[in-house]
């Protein structure tokens, strides 16, 4: 390793596991929000930052870290699953609680532990070093790789299960309002989606080592310090700027947008009271409108609109009134003078997010809104 890649290793992964404790303190001390939520990602971030600390160490050859830590930072891998889970489920479900069956999550971490109180108090140091340098040196027998791949699959497993529940509240969201801004948890999914790539990077760079690929494996080292950096970056620009109270949902809420079971000739009849209200009154044009509002005003309930939307125009109630906006935005620009802004025609037409305006544009009309106004000459 030369002096250059030995000091950026060490700097990145040093500075990486002092925001990594700086953010956990913080989190865990919060006293805005939901302190169970913070807490839950703060012991994350914490557990995090011992992890990119033993690297800190390991690189820097310090002789003062006990060998037996780096066994303990590996069991943290059956911890960041099930935390991560649990910070999802208490971020989706407003009404989310723990349960006593919850603590069977956390029996993998507790079958290490035993494990290593064996290392420790049972082995004699003979035998506990011997162990250590078969480590040190990767000379694992056949099953131990099988259960590192297992540790993997058991982590992967608990990230995919957090990725769907966001899906779902993603999912179901679109069914009731129709602006996503400050509540579609896509930091969220960056959090999840960080986590497997980090997963993925630390799964090769433990067992390049076996293979006898040093450059390859000071390679996969600089990727994974150099993401975790760029990750906790971005978590505290991104994570910690989302509204502290945010339209969390009920566990049983997806119940709630299941069919109503509505004959068809209901369900022609709420769709024309449904057309007549956007068409003449353009409820749309309201950038707060949800749901519960537009199903007051013709009338009926949300179950039975979520259903009128769902069947009638194959949409999400998120969709269906974003398309009416950008129609009413192609209105304005064809029907307006030169000097008219796409920002201008944006906000007159109910969006109050660029981003997601220029997104929902380009899905629903196939063009970009300044190519659309290029290609009506305006």
């Amino acid at each position: 390793m030369s002096i250059l890649t030995y000091y950026l290793i060490l700097i990145l992964s040093l500075l990486a596991a002092f925001q990594l404790f700086f953010l956990a303190a913080f989190l865990i001390f919060h006293k805005r929000g939901n302190p169970r939520n913070n807490r839950l990602l703060g012991f994350v971030f914490l557990l995090f930052g011992f992890s990119i600390a033993n690297i800190t160490a390991q690189v820097a050859d310090l002789e003062f870290i006990p060998d037996l830590m780096y066994m303990i930072d590996d069991g943290f891998f059956y911890l960041y699953g099930p935390l991560l889970y649990f910070y999802v489920q208490g971020v989706v479900y407003r009404d989310f609680k723990y349960k006593p069956i919850h603590l069977l999550h956390l029996l993998p971490y507790s079958i290490h532990l035993a494990y290593l109180f064996n290392v420790v108090f049972i082995l004699d140091i003979n035998e506990q070093n011997q162990l250590i340098e078969k480590a040190q040196a990767y000379n694992y027998p056949l099953y131990s790789y099988l259960i590192i791949g297992a540790i993997f699959i058991y982590l992967f497993g608990y990230l995919w299960f957090s990725y769907r529940t966001i899906l779902v509240y993603q999912s179901i969201i679109k069914n009731k309002f129709s602006t996503l801004k400050g509540i579609s948890l896509n930091w969220l999914k960056f959090i999840i989606n960080s986590f497997a790539f980090v997963t993925l990077f630390a799964m090769i760079h433990n067992v390049l080592p076996a293979l006898g690929s040093t450059p390859i494996n000071i390679a996969s080292l600089i990727v994974l310090v150099g993401f975790i950096f760029f990750f906790i970056n971005r978590v505290v620009v991104k994570a910690l700027n989302q509204p502290e109270v945010f339209s969390a949902i009920a566990l049983k809420e997806s119940e709630k947008y299941s069919n109503a079971n509505l004959s068809q000739e209901k369900i022609n009849s709420h769709r024309s009271k449904l057309i007549l209200a956007l068409e003449n009154e353009k409820l749309y044009l309201n950038p707060d409108l949800t749901i519960k509002i537009l199903a007051d005003h013709v009338s009926t309930n949300t179950k039975v609109l979520s259903q009128v939307i769902n069947q009638s125009f194959n949409k999400k109630f998120y969709d269906f009134i974003n398309l009416y906006r950008c129609n009413e935005v192609k209105n304005i620009l064809m029907n307006s003078d030169n000097k008219m802004t796409i920002l201008e025609a944006m906000y007159q037409s109910g969006f109050n997010s660029k981003s997601s305006f220029n997104k929902e544009f380009k899905k629903l009309t196939g063009q970009t809104p300044t190519e659309f106004k290029k290609s009506i000459g305006k």
